[in-house]
């Protein structure tokens, strides 16, 4: 059976042949032939430059008080039409998968949602070990504004909001894109990063007008978020509005006995849904990643998680990409994903200096 027909009968509540898979990466290649979802990123390119050079509104070492007092949203930066925005975001999204939409993958389209990219409007620059790590950071400075400066949190989240609701608009447009993922990280294993006037006033308002937009084009909705969601029942009132939750990153899981305490916790968050909201989850990448992990104990894990989840709801996906700089090819990693597919019916890849023989669907 194709990939697109088999996640959309886990969509449908149906038993599927079998559990689809997901190995998430920067290579859209290899994520097309390593499993059944192709997942390309709508990321704004011209705000993922302040990774690098730092957000507009950024504070620097200025002082707390003053830095808020002169904040100020609509000068403060050059806010582009909205419709430059998308149109310069679609075009790169079709760069990365339109070449592969024959594969008969299920297609996701992501776009950053208005928390994690308000946060990146205040982020300070890269470091230099940023750099070298390939890795980007931010300080939660819009966390703060949203405890000591209400209103110009507001206003920064309702323009940034603005803007992802037209990206989503426009790119439901699209025959081929099956689902719209908002990545939208809000929480910690301890609970939500925010305060509860800025969840109940923003993050839930605005994400109702992305899923109801996601639905009246006919697209699954799926939500992107770290941390513990079972946290406040938040878990509840965000699969009333998604059909789709990833990455169900409740709790640590970098050793085989925190993966199984992990496994735990999400069946918790199953028990408390009394929809059939899909999950995306499974596969820990910290297991896959990791060099003292053996493919057995990968398959220890994924094999649990199967045995106490149960295949329906489910697209077996690793929780995050790998790690910066790695790549599933790595020999160890990728005996660990080859355990995966062997054991959920898929056959053996032929890859040959890194490239795979084959894009053909299973």
């Amino acid at each position: 059976m194709k990939s697109r027909r088999l996640v959309e009968m886990v969509y449908s509540g149906l038993e599927s042949q079998r559990v689809p898979v997901h190995f998430e990466t920067v290579e859209k290649r290899q994520e097309a032939a390593l499993g059944d979802v192709l997942l390309g990123h709508a990321w704004v390119p011209r705000w993922s430059n302040f990774f690098d050079e730092g957000g507009p509104f950024r504070r620097g070492n200025e002082d707390l008080t003053k830095w808020v007092r002169e904040l100020d949203i609509e000068e403060g930066y050059d806010w582009p039409p909205i419709d430059e925005i998308v149109q310069e975001t679609l075009i790169e999204f079709k760069k990365s998968v339109e070449d592969l939409t024959n594969l008969d993958k299920f297609i996701v389209l992501e776009v950053i949602g208005p928390t994690e990219q308000s946060e990146y409007f205040l982020c300070p620059p890269r470091p230099p070990s940023g750099f070298n790590l390939d890795l980007a950071y931010h300080t939660f400075d819009f966390g703060v504004l949203t405890v000591i400066a209400k209103e110009k949190a507001k206003k920064l989240y309702d323009k940034v909001a603005n803007y992802v609701l037209e990206l989503i608009k426009a790119g439901t447009e699209l025959d081929w894109v099956d689902a719209v993922r908002v990545a939208d990280d809000a929480f910690t294993y301890g609970g939500p990063i925010y305060p509860e006037w800025f969840m109940k006033e923003l993050y839930m308002p605005w994400h109702r007008k992305f899923t109801d937009e996601i639905h009246r084009k006919g697209k699954y909705a799926i939500l992107h978020t770290d941390g513990n969601v079972l946290a406040r029942n938040y878990i509840n009132v965000l699969s009333e509005m998604y059909d789709g939750l990833h990455p169900l990153d409740l709790a640590k899981k970098g050793t085989v006995i925190d993966a199984m305490r992990w496994i735990n916790e999400v069946i918790k968050a199953r028990e408390a849904l009394k929809g059939g909201t899909v999950f995306h989850t499974g596969i820990p990448i910290d297991l896959i990643m990791l060099d003292d992990i053996s493919a057995s104990d990968v398959v220890q894990v994924v094999s649990a998680f199967l045995n106490k989840h149960g295949r329906k709801n489910l697209v077996l996906s690793v929780t995050h990409r790998p790690y910066p700089k790695r790549n599933f090819l790595e020999d160890l990693v990728f005996e660990k994903v080859k355990a995966i597919r062997r054991l959920v019916g898929l056959r053996d890849l032929d890859v040959k200096n890194g490239v795979f023989r084959s894009d053909r669907s299973e």
